[in-house]
């Protein structure tokens, strides 16, 4: 549901929004699949799934009220990235925006500096479908 905070003052759905929304599809997607996507049980992650690249395309403005389905899926996995495909339809099924999310499998040791990618594990493969 587009809610009045994420509208600009025009009463469209202001980009960023998007953008989080592609966030929170991911971690659903983990969750669909059984997974955690990033372990925290520490205080904070040692290995998990940082996003390098993000886009959008709008193919529509989107208003206040206006209730969005998202489908996402992995569209491509390489050694230690995958992609992440996320398409915003209205309720008569027409397409609002797409959208893209590169993360990468990466463990760290310490501050973020210490990143470092790593293959993406056999199991996450397979239950993200790949």
């Amino acid at each position: 549901m587009v809610e009045w905070g994420d509208c600009d003052p025009a009463g469209i759905v202001y980009y960023p929004a998007y953008f989080k929304w592609c966030d929170q599809a991911t971690y659903r997607l983990f969750l669909a699949a059984g997974l955690k996507r990033d372990d925290v049980s520490s205080g904070q992650w040692k290995e998990g799934t940082p996003l390098v690249k993000a886009e959008c395309s709008f193919r529509r403005a989107s208003q206040h009220g206006e209730k969005l389905v998202i489908e996402s899926h992995v569209s491509r996995f390489g050694g230690a990235s995958f992609t992440i495909t996320h398409v915003f339809r209205d309720a008569a099924g027409e397409i609002a925006a797409e959208g893209t999310e590169t993360r990468i499998w990466a463990r760290k040791e310490g501050d973020a500096r210490s990143l470092k990618s790593m293959p993406i594990p056999d199991e996450v493969r397979r239950k993200l479908g790949g």
